[in-house]
């Protein structure tokens, strides 16, 4: 146990759903009363922001964001990229990061020398935190290989790669079953040899652990962003149809039921 996590949204690659599982994930957690400041890397522009920013009676966002209860937002692509690190002086236990695609790179900036991804990793040893990557996977063989980088990276720094845990985040949109992910679970080839696999072994050999991002209609997501309200709130927004309303809840609990015991034991969260 440690007295702090950095969950932090990642793939090297955009678009493979990290925001809506951002969402999803800050949604559950405060729905559970679970102590837990939010982040978006992304600017104010970001869902999360969108979503989760604390508004004022005319539905403008309120300045400046307490992210105990709204959405701090930064730019991780430039110098406030800092508010990574000091998001660890921040009350709650459970600290999410929205971080934009491709940001392992600015993550790498953050010392501003060649060895700044370990001195992150000593900045956590210092202040008893462990950081949760959680990876968007798609059928993309590029987020297969996001996976592996981050993997190489961590399992590179030795006893400090102890801080910190991999989760691996199947995107099930468009009801994708297990054959559309190829480079993560593995083929045969047409030759009969057998290819990819070796990533998610990888992975779960490191104590990682695997879970799905359930399905949830693009116009769904849409209209629940346009409605600048968590999941837990659309369910019941009068702007919503009822068949809206009802992916949106059936999204919530699918959501919820993949946050097994061995995932929340591994996230910190139990």
């Amino acid at each position: 146990m440690f007295s702090k996590y950095l969950h932090i949204t990642t793939s090297l690659k955009g678009g493979g759903g990290k925001s809506t599982f951002g969402c999803a994930l800050l949604d559950c957690l405060r729905s559970e009363h679970v102590s837990v400041a939010a982040f978006d890397a992304d600017g104010a522009i970001g869902s999360l922001s969108d979503m989760h920013a604390t508004r004022d009676a005319d539905g403008q966002m309120v300045k400046p964001q307490d992210p105990l209860i709204g959405v701090q937002s930064y730019n991780i692509r430039d110098t406030s990229r800092d508010t990574l690190i000091n998001s660890l002086g921040c009350e709650a236990k459970h600290i999410v990061h929205d971080v934009a695609g491709g940001a392992l790179v600015d993550m790498q900036r953050l010392f501003d020398d060649h060895g700044s991804f370990a001195n992150l990793f000593q900045t956590l040893r210092e202040c008893d935190a462990c950081a949760v990557f959680w990876h968007l996977v798609t059928p993309d063989k590029s987020t297969t290989d996001s996976v592996e980088r981050h993997l190489d990276m961590t399992q590179n720094l030795g006893d400090l790669s102890t801080y910190c845990r991999h989760m691996a985040v199947l995107n099930r949109q468009g009801g994708r079953d297990d054959q559309a992910f190829p480079h993560w679970y593995g083929y045969y080839d047409a030759t009969g040899e057998l290819r990819g696999g070796q990533i998610r072994e990888r992975l779960h050999a490191a104590g990682g652990q695997e879970l799905d991002l359930p399905a949830l209609k693009e116009r769904t997501m849409s209209l629940v962003k346009s409605c600048q309200k968590p999941f837990g709130d659309a369910v019941s927004d009068p702007r919503l149809t009822l068949i809206e309303q009802q992916r949106i809840l059936m999204f919530t609990k699918d959501f919820a039921g993949q946050l097994t015991t061995p995932v929340r034991t591994a996230a910190g969260l139990i």
